[in-house]
Formats: structure tokens, C-alpha cells, sequence
């Protein structure tokens, strides 16, 4: 594979963060396109043990902890009456035993500042892409200007798709993607307070219809529902309506939230899950979620919040992404192993 230096990551969240401080750290030069984000929450707020030595390596950990709560383990409840709880210091494995739960707004701005620091330029607005081959594509003039010299004026050697679940490439070059089979609704917001086993455990509960998530986050707690769509409600109702109405009325999140008020508005969220036929070319490559979602959370499965499997496959793959390049590998090498990860 011919040599690449000159890298346009198009994303602010953590994915394209920590790709751009481990490719300053080989050499690159490194330009970075995003917008801050816009919703009042985010979702990927539970971290897992296996996070947490990427946070060391990249030297943000202390940064995390001040403003995050301390996740020691988790909890799961069956109709709001049999709880299994288990900690991450009882796991065999070799890894930590914790993790945290954190405000997403701050952790992005934290994984941002890092890569500043470590070189990254930081351009604050969208990057528009064009095709410029068959399986090819380029900035466009705007987007180069807006780098200022970060590559001498040159197009990159590199673009990466790291904007998420907008699909930039995908779109851009008609690449199809293989959906999941699920339908459900996740509705999702900030409340000031529930009921909780333990001060730092992510709760998931068993509802009569779906499933719920509890995140303690500082002064207030992250809760969300994953319900068929015809529970959640006409589709034609707001998502506060959903929620509030999940809120007020499911018999098991009466259990556990029964004076619980809404701190923020409301998130709803389609089922997504996805994988693209392709995740590189010529001149591209996909990353994180752009790339591929198979999220739990949103496929029906009763075990995100424990194991945010979304965030990790995403950090994950900005550390085998980098590999890759350091190594002079071929990017379709650094596709095989994202599959098989996604697919385990």
C-alpha cells in the first residue's frame, strides 16, 4: 500500500478523536472536520472495563473520572421484582475493575481536546466530498481552503468517514447496507432521579413490553426504553409524548421511577442496526458506527448499558484502523478484522 500521511477524518465523536491522536502519534498529518453536537443528550454514556485502558493510553482518564461517575457493575431486573447484580471485580479476566459513566457531551469535548493537543487541526464545520474516480473521492475546494495548510494545499492521502450513522460515503457512492431484522422503538432522555441498587450501576430492567436502562450520571439519571413500536405509540405523537406516557403508566418503571421527572427532551431512535457491503476504497475508508451498527440497544438484546458494545467496537476500531496504517497493511485487511468483530 502506497504511503499515507496526510489523513482528512470527517467526525468529532470518539471514534474519529482517537484515530486522529494515534495517527499524530505515527507521524501524520492530521486535519479533523466536525460540528458540535446539537441533540441535548447523547446515547453511549455507559462505558466498559475494557474502555479504560484506552482512556490511560491516550491520557485522558483523569480528565473522565472528574466529571463522570464511578461504574463499579451492573444490575439486572426482572419485572421489578428478581435483581442480579454482579461486579466488574469479580470478573476472572485481566481487566479493569471499573469503568465510568459519563455526560457525552463532555466526554466528546475531552477525547477533542486531546487530539488538538497532540496535533490534530480541529476545522469547525462539514467537509463535502465528491467523487473524483470510480472508487474515489476528494474534498471539495471549500473544504481544502478550510484546512488551511494542514496538507500544503494538496488533497489528503486519506479521507475517513467517521460522521456516524449519516453514512457520508455510503451515500455518496451508493454502497448498500445489510439491515437487522428488528423494529423497535428506543426512546431516550435525562430524568432527575430514579430508585437505584447501587449509586454507580447501570440498571436494565425488564419491562412488560421491552426493556429499560438506568445510567447514574451526576445529579440526574440517564433512562431510556426499548418497546415495540405499536407500545411506544402512534407515530404520529412527539417523542416526549411516548416517553412521558412509558413514564407514567408501564407498571414496572412505576416501581423503580414513580416521581421521576423529565430533565431534558427526548431522543427516539428507529432501528438502525447496519453493516455496508464495503468499508474502504481507493481513497476511503469507513469508521465506527458510519461503517457498521449491530448496537444491542436498538436489536432487541437485554444487555447493552452492561456492555456498550457500540462504543467499544468504535474506539476498537480506531485503534486497528491506525494499526493498519502504521503497519502499511492493505485497508482491506483492517475491514476483515471490523467484520469479524461486529459479527462476533
Amino acid at each position: 500500500m502506497k504511503s499515507i500521511k496526510n489523513i482528512a477524518i470527517i467526525g468529532g465523536g470518539p471514534a474519529a478523536s482517537t484515530l486522529g491522536i494515534l495517527l499524530q502519534r505515527s507521524g501524520c498529518r492530521v486535519g479533523m472536520y466536525f460540528l458540535p453536537e446539537k441533540a441535548p443528550v447523547v446515547v453511549g454514556e455507559s462505558l466498559v472495563p475494557m474502555i479504560i485502558p484506552m482512556l490511560q493510553d491516550l491520557g485522558i482518564e483523569q480528565d473522565v473520572a472528574a466529571y463522570s461517575i464511578l461504574k463499579p457493575g451492573a444490575c439486572f431486573t426482572f419485572d421489578g421484582e428478581e435483581t442480579f447484580a454482579f461486579r466488574f471485580a469479580d470478573n476472572p479476566a485481566n481487566l479493569p475493575a471499573y469503568s465510568y459513566n459519563v455526560p457525552r457531551k463532555a466526554f466528546n469535548e475531552t477525547l477533542r481536546n486531546a487530539a488538538r493537543d497532540a496535533g490534530v487541526q480541529l476545522i469547525e464545520q462539514p467537509a463535502r466530498l465528491q467523487r473524483s474516480g470510480a472508487d474515489s473521492i476528494a474534498l471539495d475546494a471549500a473544504s481544502l481552503q478550510a484546512a488551511g495548510d494542514c496538507w500544503q494545499g494538496a488533497e489528503p492521502d486519506l479521507i475517513v468517514d467517521a460522521a456516524g450513522r449519516a453514512r457520508l460515503l455510503g451515500q455518496l457512492l451508493d454502497i448498500p447496507v445489510q439491515k437487522g431484522r428488528r423494529e423497535d422503538v428506543a426512546l431516550f432522555a435525562h430524568v432527575d432521579r430514579t430508585e437505584l441498587i447501587d449509586p454507580g450501576y447501570v440498571h436494565t430492567d425488564r419491562l412488560e413490553h421491552g426493556w429499560s436502562w438506568r445510567i447514574p450520571l451526576p445529579e440526574r439519571v440517564s433512562l431510556g426504553f426499548v418497546v415495540p413500536a405499536d407500545y411506544a405509540g402512534n407515530s404520529d405523537e412527539t417523542p416526549e409524548q411516548q416517553y412521558d406516557r412509558l413514564l407514567r403508566q408501564d407498571r414496572v418503571v412505576q416501581k423503580f421511577a414513580p416521581d421521576a421527572q423529565r430533565l431534558t427532551p427526548v431522543q427516539r431512535f428507529r432501528n438502525y442496526q447496519s453493516q455496508s457491503t464495503r468499508w474502504c476504497g481507493d481513497n476511503w475508508v469507513m469508521l465506527g458506527d458510519s461503517g457498521g451498527f449491530v448496537d444491542p440497544v436498538f436489536s432487541g438484546g437485554f444487555v447493552d448499558p452492561v456492555f456498550s458494545s457500540g462504543m467499544l467496537i468504535a474506539m476498537d476500531s480506531a485503534y486497528k484502523l491506525a494499526d493498519t496504517l502504521a503497519r502499511g497493511k492493505p485497508l482491506s485487511s483492517y475491514e476483515t478484522a471490523i467484520r469479524r468483530h461486529l459479527q462476533a
